[in-house]
């Protein structure tokens, strides 16, 4: 096939997505976690006490994806559900042992991300985030104006 009669962009950010997912899986799996697991552990300890629809937003994901690793989390006993501030609205946090673990995968995500830094340069790397960015703003504009 033609690579340059079929550009897409869905297919190729998918590429992209599994890629780098592949790259930190394989750094965190000594830490017993995943990409995604380890960035909802990442998030709840960065912005502390949060509900699903928090994290939903931060990584645009449906509220059954959310709950589905939320529940996992919470059966490893790394996160604890408690009501919020209404009965329907779960207040997301670390427990200790979310924290250990927490602490235990950031040198294995640090190697990954150093060892993709190293693969560019500063202007690279900066240029990466740009991109990211605005792929996601143009993407949530372009599925506000379709019918």
């Amino acid at each position: 096939m033609n690579e340059a009669a079929f550009v897409c962009a869905c297919a190729t950010a998918r590429h992209v997505a599994r890629t780098l997912t592949q790259l930190y899986d394989d750094a965190l799996k000594d830490a017993g976690l995943e990409a995604p697991q380890f960035a909802l552990l990442m998030t709840i300890d960065a912005i502390g006490p949060c509900n699903q629809s928090a994290l939903g937003e931060r990584y645009a994901l449906d509220k059954t994806t959310v709950s589905r690793n939320v529940k996992w989390l919470e059966r490893q006993g790394w996160v604890r559900s408690a009501i919020g501030k209404s009965r329907r609205d779960r207040e997301l946090t670390l427990t200790a042992a979310g924290k250990k673990r927490l602490a235990a995968a950031r040198p294995r995500w640090r190697k990954a991300q150093d060892h993709l830094r190293s693969e560019m340069s500063e202007a690279e790397w900066n240029a990466m985030f740009r991109a990211f960015r605005k792929v996601v703003t143009a993407a949530a504009r372009a599925k506000s104006r379709q019918p």
